[in-house]
Order: structure tokens, then sequence, then C-alpha cells
């Protein structure tokens, strides 16, 4: 399963599968006509610049509770469209916008859904660039960027290789969540050292068998412990039986644990399984200081650990997901009432998600306007690389640069209250500075 908030937990929960969402690869398939040339102009024409959508409608689960309110972005992405073709368009082109909609739960993690709707947008649309919205997973971007040689503008935290494999062609951006995953883990024990809940701690990681997770810990949290001179007393990897809601073998990892005498635990392992391992840890009488991360800080989650609240009580979490929307999000709200007559309210799920959505567009075509002689797919992508201040929904500007397409650049620190079952966020979602 992905770990993040568009992807959501509460939608794992539902179809269960939590370590196996992922475990089918997309076929692959063949690169689009353009080629990787940063030449390409594959969907511009003189009158028109040609962009598809990928979104999902979780609509159905919205509202039985089961996952919180993404809005309606393929509206929040005419309306936004809309209006930037009603004020000339863009470098004297319309835009024409194409969506392809996942809907439900069961084909936003539906592989082959998902590969569809990547060849719709893709080989079939033949577009300038490719729009990834909320709650689509790794697979599709994957089969989009890498695997297609078109420019893919997301709002999601991927994988260093993902940005490797796309030869420059992937962004995420418009969310502080939108920071690379071992940016993001490496970041964390520093955070966390900041405020001293390091010192003198023996310290043991506890995560799934799931190649995201892997990926962070070796990549970012374990080389993060390293720079601050922290060694990892024990390691445990929770292995993921096939179909399961969750991993298995958390008393084994919790025995480990007790043997090296850790005292403070780095909990990667999401949803599902990172309350299991807490539930776990509980009953085998093993009380460590919980550290945690990504959507595990989220309410969704947060409500996973409620057997377990007493224990979990004071634990760490750190996060992106800022909640007071920037100026840039409260204009990109009014552009979708004025469009569409959609009135989210401010600062809930929708309001924000939909926020993310018109940056995504803003950005890629404030791009195209700002390309000097003839528009192509590498000049856009310089224009991108050089935003060292990148609109976000929430908290601080982020950035993007030649090497780094990821444009969150800010998370903050809170801890888990158990009276509230929420982590509560500490100085008011202080922003603390990703490297």
């Amino acid at each position: 399963m992905t770990r993040r908030w568009i992807v959501l937990a509460a939608v794992v929960f539902v179809l269960a599968g939590a370590c196996t969402a992922n475990s089918t690869q997309p076929t692959s398939v063949s690169k689009t006509s353009g080629g990787a040339s940063a030449a390409s102009t594959v969907g511009i024409t003189k009158s028109t610049i040609k962009i598809s959508l990928i979104a999902s409608d979780l609509s159905v689960l919205t509202q039985e509770h089961l996952a919180p309110d993404i809005g309606n972005s393929v509206q929040t992405a005419q309306a936004v469209v809309d209006e930037i073709n009603a004020s000339g368009g863009v470098a004297g082109r319309k835009i024409q916008l194409i969506t392809h909609i996942l809907k439900g739960a069961a084909a936003v993690l539906s592989p082959a859904a998902g590969q569809d709707a990547c060849i719709a947008a893709t080989e079939d649309d033949k577009p300038f660039a490719v729009i990834i919205t909320a709650a689509i997973t790794e697979d599709v971007t994957q089969c989009v960027a890498d695997q297609h040689d078109v420019l893919t503008f997301t709002m999601d935290s991927w994988p260093e290789e993902f940005y490797t494999a796309a030869d420059g062609r992937l962004f995420s951006g418009a969310t502080q969540l939108s920071i690379a995953g071992e940016r993001e883990y490496k970041a964390w024990p520093k955070v966390l050292d900041g405020v001293g809940a390091l010192k003198g701690k023996t310290i043991g990681i506890i995560l799934g068998d799931v190649p995201d997770e892997l990926d962070d810990v070796n990549g970012g949290l374990k080389p993060g412990l390293v720079d601050l001179g922290y060694k990892v007393a024990a390691e445990s990897i929770l292995p993921c039986p096939e179909g399961s809601q969750t991993c298995a073998q958390q008393d084994v990892a919790i025995q480990k644990m007790k043997d090296a005498h850790v005292n403070f635990v780095f909990l990667p392992a999401e949803t599902l399984i990172g309350a299991a391992t807490v539930e776990a840890a509980q009953s085998l009488d093993f009380h460590p200081q919980w550290a945690t991360i990504g959507d595990n800080v989220t309410n969704t989650v947060a409500q996973f650990f409620t057997s377990a609240k007493a224990d979990y009580n004071g634990a760490w979490g750190v996060y992106g997901g800022f909640n007071d929307p920037t100026s840039d999000a409260v204009k990109c709200n009014d552009i979708i009432r004025r469009g569409m007559h959609l009135d989210y309210t401010v600062g809930s799920d929708a309001y924000m998600f939909a926020a993310a959505t018109c940056m995504q567009i803003q950005t890629v075509t404030n791009a195209i306007a700002q390309v000097k002689g003839p528009i192509t797919q590498g000049a856009v992508i310089k224009q991108l690389e050089s935003l060292s201040s990148l609109p976000m929904i929430a908290g601080p500007p982020g950035s993007f640069s030649p090497t780094k397409h990821d444009g969150g650049d800010y998370v903050f620190l809170s801890r888990y209250d158990a009276a509230k079952g929420v982590f509560v966020p500490i100085d008011d979602e202080k922003p603390v500075k990703v490297g």
C-alpha cells in the first residue's frame, strides 16, 4: 500500500490487502510517439495545448464516512481551465482538457484499471502534459511518467527512483506532502533530535516488508540517524502474508526490540500494520517511546490506534499536511466557486484538495506561458525547474530545481493525544525545513 494521504488509508481498510495493494506491477507498455526528446511538441497545435487529467471519485466512501472528502477534481480542473481560456488561454492557445476517472476504491486500487487510465491518458490522448490528482496510486504514476514520454505533474510523495526513471519528466507539487520519501525520512530524526527526543535513547525500527518503506528507511531514516551520531540497536521487518490486512510476526519484532533494550521505536509501518504493532507491544509489556510519520499522523489513521491509545499516548508524529490555507489556495477556491459553484468549507479536506488540483494546473500552464521561443517539453521542464518559490496550498512555499522535482520542503512536529485520539501539532504547526 502506498503511504500517502492521497491514496487514503481508509480505502485500504475497506478493501483490505494493506501490504499487497501494489504487489501487481503494471505490464510494460510501449512509449508514446515523440520519444524522450526535449524538443517534443506532442499535444500542441497552433490553437490548442492538450492536457490530460487522471482523477479518482471516492464520493461513495465519503458519504459512508470511510474516507475524507477529496472534492470533485474533474469539476475543479475544468473551472480552472475555463478561466484560463476565458482570459485568452496560454501562449495564444486554448487549453484542451481531457479527463479520465477511476470511480470507486476498487478501481483506484486496481492495477488493471490504473493501467487502462494511463494508456488512455498517454497513448490515446497524446497530450503535452498529464496531471495526476488525488487518490491515484504509484503504479499509474510510474506508467505515465516512466513508461511514457510525457511531462507529468502530481501532488504526491514518490521515491527518488521514480524521478530518476522518468528522466526529468516527473514533478510533484502544490502540497508539502509532495516531498520525496527519502528526503522526509532523512529529516525525521533531525526534527526529533531538535527537541531532544532522541538524547540518551536506545533506538529501534519496525517497518513492513513494503518496497516504499524499505527504500525510505534505508535511503533516508538510517542515514539521517548516522549523520546525527545515533546507532540503530535493533531493526525488524514485518512479513506481509498474501491477502492479509496487516503484516505478521509482530510478537517476534517486539521481542527483538526487548532483547536489545530498545526504548525508542521509529514506526514507519503504516495504518493497520502500525496499529497492530502497537497493540502487540502493549500485550507483550513493551512500552517504548513511539515515533511515526506520514499517514499515521492523520486523523483518519490515528483512529486505528485507539485500542492501544494508552501506550501510544505521547507518540511523536512528523507530517507535512499543514492546515491553514495560503492566499493562493483561497484564490483557487474562488475560481472553483465562480466556475462550478462548488463552495467548500474553508480549510476542509475538499477545500484543500480542490486547491491542490487548481495549483497543479496553474503551475504547469504558468510554466508554459513563461517559455521564450518554441514551446517544447524541454523548455517547459526548464521553466518548472526554475521555480525556487513554488505556491502551495498550505505552509511555506515549496521549490523545484534541476536536481529536485519534489516540491515539498517543510514538515511539522506533533504528538498523539490519547484523550482526543488524534495527533496535536506542537507550536501550532511550526514549519520545519527539510534539507
